[in-house]
């Protein structure tokens, strides 16, 4: 404690000195005990009335604590920096940027219906540079869903002339064998792949060979789910991470793009972290 407070203290019990509560704290640093009651009132200018208080009856106050240096203030700061790089936001990010980094595909479908028969009416593969690399309607071999078509809103009148997944899947499995492969819930669209190629009997081993990338359970690590499942939607994904829409939802093409701008939204925050980091150095 500072000599000269302390010898101010002191002289103050001894003469058995009464201060306001302002007064004890600004010059002596002390406040009164628990309990304990005003000795005098006294009326003030604006014609309330303050308490006064025998300092014997009072205790010190914690010591005002000093300005922490910047070496302090750095590394107080460079341990918050490394708390947030634990986080599930920058973990998610920590993932994000690996699998931008490895050239990863990203993959959405529309579908028939959620169901074991359905199949692709429409799929869409983006780059990780956001080049639209493949984007198809297909024809199906069963009805739409009517459910389903209410949110897409292909029908089957739409889809007259295009082609069958016969005709196309070549393309993809060109396209896509071997790669990482991100989708938005990729145990829906890889089922919908095999349902679409069992359906047509066509060849599905290609499949095995994706290195498949979940880019809503990514979200939920990130952004925390936001229903009873336990899953995040693609537009709330996309709202938290500020992800705008390039044209309307439920579009293959549309819903791979905003996937890819989630995966871009988490791996920029997990880069930003460690910049800031780098900079404390």
């Amino acid at each position: 404690m500072n000599e000269e407070l302390e010898t101010l203290r002191a002289a103050a019990i001894e003469q058995d000195r009464c201060f306001s509560k302002g007064r004890l704290r600004d010059e002596f640093r002390m406040k009164p005990k628990p309990g304990i009651e005003p000795v005098a009132y006294y009326k003030n200018t604006y014609g309330g009335e303050f308490g006064v208080y025998r300092i014997a009856d009072c205790v010190p106050m914690r010591p005002i604590k000093a300005e922490r240096s910047e070496n302090q203030k750095k590394a107080a700061k460079r341990l918050g920096i490394m708390s947030k790089l634990e986080s599930g936001l920058a973990q998610a990010g920590k993932l994000a940027a690996n699998w931008l980094t490895e050239g990863c595909y990203v993959l959405d479908t529309e579908t028939t219906g959620l169901g074991d028969n359905d199949q692709i009416i429409e799929i869409a593969v983006c780059d990780a540079n956001g080049r639209v690399c493949y984007e198809q309607r297909i024809s199906p071999s069963v009805p739409i869903n009517p459910k389903a078509e209410e949110i897409h809103a292909i029908s089957l009148d739409d889809l007259a002339g295009c082609p069958k997944w016969p005709e196309i899947v070549n393309d993809l499995k060109a396209l896509l064998t071997g790669q990482t492969v991100v989708t938005y819930n990729s145990d829906f669209d890889l089922d919908m792949l095999r349902n679409t190629s069992q359906a047509f009997q066509t060849d599905d081993a290609w499949l095995n060979t994706l290195n498949i990338r979940c880019a809503m359970e990514l979200s939920v690590q990130a952004f925390g789910a936001t229903n009873r499942y336990g899953t995040i939607s693609l537009a709330n994904a996309a709202d938290a991470a500020d992800v705008s829409w390039p044209g309307e939802a439920h579009s293959a093409k549309v819903d791979a793009l905003v996937t890819l701008g989630v995966l871009r939204a988490l791996s920029n925050h997990y880069h930003q972290l460690h910049i800031e980091l780098e900079r404390m150095q």
